[in-house]
């Protein structure tokens, strides 16, 4: 069995039947998604991933959109890194506005990760991502230098031009010299006119599986 199995494995029990289950992208997701459907198939499923809403669709699960859903039982998801705290950069993806509103809809949000992505502080190389209305790029991109950091638009990887996310808007990818004051920092640009919302994801995380490839164990956050 594999790490993401085992996290796998920890994870299935809490899903239990007549539930509202929030998945979001990533393989290990992915692999909760292909084995609750042999335990407990009988739930609703909302997801930020449209991999995932193809997968849960393909299953068999009901899948239902978050404007229709004002309360989620449980939700899991993946990240880039996880403080002690339970604070989580989320920047790889680009969905990450979809994925805080299914984690403030969930009663518990779970992060399903590799325990070396667990820090005491978070790595700079990991961007703090912003997404904005295309109209208000350039006061993003100001407001971001000012602060200190660098900005970068995301472009697209299979086409000419920019990634658009789902709701049809820019991601900008900052680096910061320091992330010691990262909650502020994220309050500075969360607030700005024109930002959806950034990557960091502030005291959302209930918990945590964190597997550990060499150990071959999975422990939880708290």
């Amino acid at each position: 069995m594999d790490i993401k199995q085992a996290i796998v494995q920890r994870a299935l029990p809490l899903i239990k039947p007549h539930m509202v289950v929030g998945f979001g992208g990533g393989t290990t997701v992915g692999e909760l998604v292909k084995e609750a459907a042999d335990h407990v198939n009988d739930i609703t499923v909302v997801t930020p991933s449209p991999t995932t809403r193809q997968l849960a669709t393909v299953l068999g699960y009901t899948v239902i959109e978050t404007q229709y859903c004002d309360r989620i039982d449980i939700a899991f998801d993946g990240c880039d890194q996880l403080d002690h705290h339970g604070n989580t950069l989320k920047s790889g993806g680009g969905i990450h506005a979809n994925e805080k509103i299914i984690a403030s809809l969930a009663d518990e949000y779970w992060l399903l990760t590799k325990r070396e992505r667990l820090v005491d502080h978070f790595d700079t190389k990991v961007p703090l991502v912003v997404e904005v209305l295309p109209a208000a790029l350039s006061l993003a991109m100001r407001t971001i230098s000012d602060l200190g950091g660098q900005a970068t638009i995301r472009t697209a990887d299979n086409r000419d031009g920019f990634t658009l996310t789902d709701n049809g808007n820019l991601l900008i990818n900052c680096h910061f010299p320091s992330y010691a004051n990262i909650a502020a920092l994220n309050t500075e640009l969360a607030t700005l006119a024109g930002v959806v919302e950034t990557s960091y994801f502030d005291h959302l995380v209930t918990n945590a599986f964190l597997g550990d490839e060499q150990q071959q164990t999975v422990e939880q956050l708290f």
